[in-house]
């Protein structure tokens, strides 16, 4: 699994629009073949909802809703990324790859919608319903 420290060093090229820049580049790519066409246009319509997800969270100046919205935006990108790579690899071999991709680009879909949902809905008031210990207050 991803542990914390990767999506902390991954988060800063994730918000700076890093991936973002990467993820456009590749999608701008020839394919070998036009049978990922189709996979691939819809992968694009992820990368919308990604940028829109990425601008929602830097657009708060609240550090923790960063932090707490760094996994999902970590997720995203890789579920897209690697949606692209495997378009990519389908293209060349449709033999070994269409079936995979076609698999694996459903399940980004999956994530990067309901990512995006939780992000956009997500209110920085919410964070309080996530720690773990309320804090004691002292009676008089």
């Amino acid at each position: 699994g991803t542990t914390q420290l990767q999506v902390v060093a991954a988060v800063r090229y994730i918000t700076n629009g890093t991936y973002l820049s990467i993820m456009k580049e590749m999608l701008e790519g020839e394919l070998s073949c036009d049978c990922m066409k189709g996979l691939r246009d819809r992968v694009a319509k992820l990368i919308q909802l990604y940028e829109e997800a990425v601008e929602k969270v830097n657009a708060s100046e609240n550090q923790d809703v960063h932090d707490f919205l760094a996994r999902r935006l970590y997720n995203m990108t890789a579920d897209i990324i690697g949606s692209l790579l495997l378009i990519e690899d389908a293209s060349k071999a449709p033999d070994l790859f269409k079936k995979s991709a076609h698999v694996f680009v459903r399940m980004a879909e999956e994530e990067v919608i309901g990512h995006t949902a939780y992000i956009k809905a997500f209110n920085p008031e919410d964070l309080e319903q996530f720690k773990a210990v309320e804090e004691e207050t002292e009676e008089a």
